[in-house]
């Protein structure tokens, strides 16, 4: 039966290997609409940043207008200040003369700021403008990259699944039924007995049952239902990671040497 474990252990590498495959393949779209939804969130907010300089440009315009009105207000006061008669107009043409000079100052420093808010907006766009191209590019070599690596993907699961049927048609009906069965309750049938242990559930294995298996003989973990199936190579390399210390005499024996040396002694 040796074989037949063989050929489900394998069948259970290929199917493995195909639902990663799968999942490689199904990332691909994500990979893909994740960078698309980074760029779309990149151009949005150059669309804001578009917005938001234009209105700081048309309220510096409205600002150079309410400017040039006070200018020119200023200009007709103190004009009319050559032709006043009391002293109490030309304090009114004075007072107002300050006012406009009041507003001019207040509107030059309103418009000073938006000229520094424009100037962050402009870095800002000088930014995003680098970011989105830095997407783009990011976004066109995912989608090329992604077309060679769905094809390789799909070639592969091909191949897979043509290898896959080949193997079931050479495994025992009754095993390979039950192998199925194992698979579709707890994802894979197939466990290999590691250290007297079932590698998937970590159940120990009876000392004659793990004789057994070691021979070829088909039998399940007695926890978790799975096939235990027995790889030589991985005795092999645990032997090579822990070489056996050399035995040092036992208790006993180095006892009874000390013994026959002093009965030697007291002989001579």
């Amino acid at each position: 039966m040796t074989n037949e474990l063989d050929k489900l252990a394998q069948l259970q590498e290929m199917e493995q290997e195909a639902a990663r495959v799968t999942d490689q393949l199904a990332e691909l779209p994500r990979q893909v609409k994740a960078r698309e939804d980074a760029l779309a969130a990149t151009r949005r907010q150059i669309e804001k940043n578009i917005e938001q300089t234009a209105q700081e440009a048309a309220k510096r315009r409205a600002l150079e207008s309410d400017i040039a009105d006070q200018r020119n207000k200023q200009q007709r006061y103190r004009a009319q200040l050559d032709s006043v008669q009391s002293d109490s107009q030309a304090k009114a043409l004075e007072h107002q003369i300050a006012f406009c000079a009041q507003e001019i100052d207040r509107l030059e420093d309103t418009e000073l700021g938006s000229l520094m808010r424009t100037e962050t907006l402009e870095a800002e766009r000088r930014h995003l403008d680098e970011v989105a191209a830095n997407q783009q590019a990011a976004l066109e070599a995912t989608l090329s990259e992604g077309q060679e690596a769905e094809q390789r993907h799909r070639n592969r699961l091909a191949e897979l699944a043509g290898e896959r049927e080949v193997l079931r048609s050479t495994v025992d009906e009754v095993l390979l039924s039950e192998y199925t069965r194992v698979t579709a309750s707890r994802k894979f049938a197939v466990a290999r007995v590691e250290n007297h242990q079932c590698s998937a559930c970590q159940m120990v294995v009876r000392p004659q049952k793990w004789n057994e298996i070691r021979a070829g003989a088909v039998h399940k973990c007695e926890s978790c239902g799975r096939f235990l199936f027995y790889d030589p190579a991985i005795d092999v390399a645990a032997a090579m990671n822990h070489p056996i210390d050399e035995k040092k005499p036992a208790r006993g024996a180095r006892a009874t040497s000390a013994a026959s040396s002093g009965e030697t002694t007291s002989g001579d």
